[in-house]
């Protein structure tokens, strides 16, 4: 019984396609990008909030921990119909 060789063995497509990845070049590597809007920025480096601001989260933190803070669904349920209404 006679084989004869359907092909050259150095002809092999995956040693090709091996010879071809390492022949490209490394692709840079992407880094993550913030941006930052000015206003942010500004609250940053002031690194202070209001002094009416710290007043009314204080004023919460009180009411939330003695347990007499009250949700108002109806003005919650207003602030998101405003907010996804408005155009």
């Amino acid at each position: 019984m006679k084989i004869n060789g359907h092909g050259n063995i150095s002809n092999n497509p995956y040693k090709h396609q091996l010879n071809k990845q390492t022949q490209q070049q490394p692709q840079h590597m992407k880094q993550d990008q913030i941006q930052i809007s000015k206003e942010a920025l500004e609250m940053q480096k002031s690194g202070k909030a209001s002094t009416e601001r710290m007043e009314k989260v204080e004023h919460l933190k009180n009411q939330i921990q003695s347990g007499n803070y009250q949700v108002d669904a109806a003005e919650v349920a207003k602030k998101f119909y405003d907010f996804w209404t408005k155009s």
